[in-house]
């Protein structure tokens, strides 16, 4: 399902704006719109796209700065037949919707697709064995593929390329792995 949020948009604007990148803002707009777009054209390199401390600069000469330490991200770049597969690995979220992982993946047209583990409604306490929900983004608009995952690298990976292949998955309609208790004291309202 695709959420288009024109809020959203106008945050991002505003985020830069104040001179102050929030982790919320790299995981969400500036890992996948800007950095591809640069690197598509040409004006950063895969080292660069794989250094997050470089990315600093990047955003200095926007005049921005880094609210969180961007040194803690690690990115790992896996060359595929036909795309090229940028996989994060972010510190551990404390916030919903931070991510524990994502991955961009940039086909031969220069497409690109962005996949994300996000903490959902605080899932390490909701969900009795951590992890959270597949989603994906598509510009500004939030795609939410309603998959659980755990917090687990490979897991994600694989769940990801079954959503590439329209494979059915563990949804979140499973409802056998939620503590139902914590999740009504953290306001989750369907429950």
């Amino acid at each position: 399902m695709i959420f288009p949020d024109p809020l959203r948009a106008k945050m991002f604007e505003d985020t830069y704006k104040s001179g102050h990148l929030t982790r919320y803002v790299c995981e969400f707009d500036f890992i996948p719109n800007i950095l591809p777009d640069l690197y598509i054209k040409g004006e950063i390199d895969d080292y660069i796209m794989t250094h997050p401390i470089e990315w600093k600069v990047v955003l200095l000469k926007k005049g921005v700065n880094s609210d969180f330490g961007m040194d803690d991200i690690s990115v790992e770049k896996v060359e595929k037949k036909d795309e090229e597969n940028f996989i994060y690995i972010f510190p551990k979220p404390k916030e919903t919707p931070n991510c524990f992982y994502a991955i961009l993946i940039i086909d031969k047209d220069k497409k690109w697709k962005y996949f994300t583990l996000e903490l959902d409604y605080g899932s390490s306490s909701v969900f009795k064995d951590g992890g959270g929900i597949i989603c994906g983004q598509k510009g500004v608009d939030h795609i939410n593929y309603s998959r659980r995952c755990k917090e687990n690298l490979d897991e994600f990976l694989k769940k990801v390329k079954e959503i590439r292949e329209n494979k059915p998955g563990n949804l979140v309609d499973d409802f056998s792995n939620i503590d139902f208790k914590k999740a009504q004291e953290m306001g989750c309202g369907i429950f």
